[in-house]
């Protein structure tokens, strides 16, 4: 019997009704050559991952360094730039004080130099916002120290270019003190600016 089959031989099925299957015969020294191409791709890339982390160690290193050779720098701007803060708001605070309320210092300070009895001298002056706080003291062979005080704030109570801006002149303390057996009177005075100055 003649059997005519037009499947080509290599889609035919055996009598098992599987597939002849396809090889292909590859050498084994291009399989061999292929393998160690791989292995040698992925050592080269492990490599330079490793070298470029290792650069970048280096680096990283360096930067280290100059940050810490920079940091004593870096301090002493800091404290800088505070002082320069603390400045600028006590420039701000007297700018305030002086210029925004349209209070005349430099007049009332020439009014409490001629003002100044005998004996009586002004240790510190301190303006703030709340108004003039003047530390002072007082030495006096023939009087009481203490009148001296009363006679210099009523002189200023009753000129009215000083009291001009100021809600009121008193006395915050006062203290006697004994300096080489001479009496020595502390004293301290504060005149306060209007409220409507304040605002």
């Amino acid at each position: 019997m003649i059997d005519i089959n037009l499947i080509p031989p290599a889609l035919r099925k055996d009598g098992q009704g599987q597939a002849n299957s396809l090889t292909i015969n590859i050498p084994r020294e291009v399989l061999l050559a292929v393998g160690s191409g791989v292995i040698l791709l992925l050592l080269t890339v492990h490599f330079v991952l490793g070298l470029v982390w290792l650069i970048s160690m280096g680096q990283l290193s360096v930067h280290n360094a100059q940050w810490q050779k920079l940091l004593p720098d870096k301090t002493i701007l800091d404290g800088m730039n505070n002082e320069s803060q603390d400045l600028r708001k006590k420039i701000g605070m007297i700018s305030d004080i002086t210029v925004k309320k349209s209070v005349l210092w430099a007049p009332k300070l020439n009014i409490i130099s001629d003002t100044l009895p005998r004996g009586l001298w002004i240790r510190r002056m301190t303006l703030d916002k709340s108004g003039l706080s003047m530390e002072g003291s007082v030495v006096s062979k023939t009087q009481n120290e203490i009148n001296n005080v009363g006679l210099f704030l009523s002189s200023l109570k009753q000129n009215d270019d000083f009291m001009k801006g100021f809600s009121s002149l008193e006395v915050n303390s006062i203290q006697k003190d004994k300096n080489n057996a001479v009496e020595v009177t502390e004293f301290t005075v504060m005149a306060k600016l209007n409220e409507t100055r304040l605002k």
